[in-house]
């Protein structure tokens, strides 16, 4: 009784009997929870303090990551750039996770090194700091770029996220979106393109009897629409080549979830999924974006042979004709210009000898005087 009575004076539990756990984690800062064992949820002692027994707020890597899952807990990861000072965020990150001890852990990320992880949690911008929740049902919660992390949009995300009130985005597009998305591209030139979703992607993309190749992409991102006319040429090129056993699609990273297996290092990505060689590693396309490298690649790259008419397939025959007279004017001018500069400097050098003669001639005639 006597030990009792004083953990209650020290305001350590109310009554008897509790569990308390007590974290030291930090230099100088110390915190606590403690339940009373009657009041303990519908869950097990153990469990209850192993979600208790984290930091308010660590850093997630690759070796502690299946630590977190184990605890069966929503996650809310703060990427940062670690290249700059994250200790004001962090502070005030730290200040709102311990409204929320065992029921969502804070955890911050290296949002440079795990940015397929951002992606995959619809964070599709460049963006950093950047916050969304990782939940155990894969729903997407990204906390929207556009506005401001700080102390209340964090309590209030993690207490709405709680509460029921956030919407989740949904991991896929609707039929209606694909649709539209497909419409849109025909009409701009790109007829044939697959417009691949989170639903349909092991129907399109592992189907085994074609080469499919994909640009992800984000419908909203400045990068994407610099990225679209060589993409929308590529499709084209291959549908009038007739390249039947390759599949040219696009997946919007924005609207879809990323599939776990596919890890992206930048937005706009090109993978490409041979017929024959479906599994990860996959292939990624790092050359210039533009048409003519990207069709030399997927050729390379495709399991069934697509054959090229000449080494121009990016080109029609009009402007392959135009291209050969481009080339070949160019080729004249080079060879003028080359013919040009040899003349010049064969009448340098003929003028040079003929000084280098003329001043020898005159050093032997000086040398016939005899002084006096």
């Amino acid at each position: 009784k006597a030990v009792v009575a004083h953990f209650i004076d020290a305001r350590w539990v109310k009554r008897a009997p509790s569990v308390v756990v007590t974290r030291n984690f930090d230099k100088g800062e110390k915190d606590r929870d403690a339940v009373l064992m009657t009041e303990l949820p519908d869950e097990s002692v153990e469990r209850w303090i192993s979600k208790r027994t984290v930091r308010l707020v660590d850093e997630v890597t690759g070796q502690n990551f299946a630590y977190y899952e184990s605890l069966r807990l929503p996650m809310l990861l703060l990427f940062v750039n670690k290249t700059v000072d994250n200790s004001a965020i962090l502070k005030l990150y730290k200040q709102a996770a311990k409204d929320y001890q065992g029921q969502i852990s804070f955890v911050s990320i290296d949002g440079v090194l795990f940015a397929s992880r951002k992606l995959a949690l619809g964070l599709v911008d460049d963006v950093l700091p950047a916050m969304a929740m990782n939940t155990l049902d894969g729903a997407l919660y990204p906390y929207p770029t556009h506005q401001r992390i700080d102390l209340q949009g964090v309590s209030s995300f993690a207490r709405d996220f709680l509460g029921g009130r956030l919407k989740a985005s949904h991991p896929t597009a609707s039929a209606a979106e694909v649709k539209a998305a497909e419409d849109d591209a025909a009409s701009k030139g790109a007829e044939g393109l697959v417009e691949v979703t989170r639903a349909t992607f092991d129907s399109q993309v592992m189907d085994a009897t074609h080469d499919v190749v994909v640009l992800f992409y984000s419908a909203p991102a400045k990068a994407t629409q610099d990225m679209w006319p060589y993409w929308k040429k590529t499709v084209e090129r291959f549908r009038l080549l007739g390249a039947d056993t390759l599949r040219v699609a696009r997946y919007d990273v924005s609207r879809n979830q990323l599939p776990e297996s596919i890890e992206l290092e930048s937005i706009p990505g090109i993978i490409i999924f041979p017929a024959k060689d479906k599994e990860p590693p996959y292939k990624m396309y790092h050359g210039k974006a533009k048409v003519r490298p990207i069709m030399y690649w997927v050729q390379q790259m495709a399991s069934v042979p697509i054959e090229f008419p000449n080494d121009t397939p990016h080109l029609d025959a009009e402007q392959r004709e135009a291209y050969i007279v481009q080339i070949a004017e160019r080729d004249e001018r080079v060879g003028l210009k080359r013919a040009t500069e040899k003349a010049e400097r064969i009448a340098r050098l003929s003028k040079e000898a003929g000084v280098h003669a003329a001043g020898e001639n005159e050093a032997k005639a000086g040398g016939g005087h005899t002084e006096l």
